[in-house]
């Protein structure tokens, strides 16, 4: 048996922090952020926008219209769920912008 100590092998802690951050983008984030980047997404962000402020008249619209306080609220109650299911799915491409743009993408 050698009795000789083991000599350390020179760790980079850097390069491995740095190694494993790359490793976290996957290859959904990458097609996300390949998404994120084509004019089509702004404009399915700006539909969106267009489609939820035209969601908000036209329940203007029926309580001017005199429709009934426990419609009114139905009405509203489905377009904010509707509104967040649709952010959801627009964060989770942001999410993916942003997780690819801070590590280098």
């Amino acid at each position: 048996m050698n009795n000789t100590a083991l000599k350390p092998t020179i760790f980079n802690i850097d390069a491995f922090k740095e190694e494993n951050e790359v490793s976290k983008i996957n290859d959904e984030e990458q097609f996300l952020y390949s998404l994120s980047k084509q004019k089509g997404w702004d404009i399915i962000v700006e539909f969106k926008k267009r489609v939820f402020k035209e969601l908000d008249e036209v329940n203007k619209a029926d309580m001017s219209n005199g429709m009934s306080f426990e419609e009114i609220g139905k009405n509203a109650v489905v377009i904010n769920l509707a509104e967040s299911v649709v952010d959801r799915i627009l964060d989770k491409v942001n999410d993916a912008k942003e997780a690819c743009e801070s590590n280098g993408k």
